[in-house]
């Protein structure tokens, strides 16, 4: 059956299987997971807040699994707290990923996306890969937790954060991410997460 609901023992013991280290699954919450096996393909968006459709047909007490690659040909995006986790144990792929709340992604290979924006600093991001977006947004001291490859992309950050900041080994910054953007998603502070955020959802372009 694909997919299934699982345990905490059970997710554990995948986990192990995989090669996952203790320092990156203990810090999930316990409790049972619905587990997809193999690569999934999600058309449309992947909503990780409670209360919107899933992409699969199964109530999840704490989250997803996907024990192969997921790809996204919408965005994935959360803003409730409590919202569900996910662990790809595998590559991800997204139009976009955007997070504003307590969010907890572990991805174990390389995640790419158009856009990824971050303003919450109560996470957990781990990128076992690399981490590419044409433009990357992380505001409000939010940064991945991890990121074992390479974080590459255009960057908006805060004046008082810096590529020291993102928590990856080597940052490859083509320059100030705004630039890149529609006007539609600017406001005077900056970037309008909620702006970018509706247009992602909508399927409208947010890249000039």
């Amino acid at each position: 059956m694909n997919p299934k609901t699982i345990t905490w023992s059970e997710a554990v013991e995948l986990f192990e299987r995989r090669g996952l280290p203790k320092s990156t699954w203990e810090n999930l919450y316990e409790g049972e997971y619905v587990l997809y096996s193999g690569d999934a393909v999600v058309t449309g968006d992947f909503p990780l807040n409670s209360g919107e459709p899933q992409p699969w047909d199964l109530d999840y007490d704490i989250g997803y699994i996907v024990d192969g690659s997921l790809t996204v040909s919408g965005a994935l995006y959360d803003f409730d707290d409590g919202a569900a986790a996910l662990v790809v144990l595998g590559d991800l792929r997204a139009t976009g990923f955007h997070t504003t709340c307590d969010t907890k992604l572990v991805v174990t290979g390389n995640t790419s996306a158009d856009v990824v924006y971050g303003r919450y600093t109560d996470k957990y991001l781990v990128f076992g890969g690399d981490l590419r977006a044409t433009v990357q947004v992380w505001w409000d001291e939010c940064a991945p937790d991890q990121v074992d490859g390479t974080l590459a992309g255009s960057l908006v950050l805060p004046s008082y954060a810096s590529d020291d900041d993102l928590g990856a080994a080597i940052v490859e910054n083509a320059g100030s991410g705004t630039d890149l953007l529609v006007a539609e998603v600017l406001g005077e502070d900056g970037v309008d997460g909620e702006a970018l955020l509706d247009r992602l959802v909508a399927g409208e372009p947010v890249l000039r």
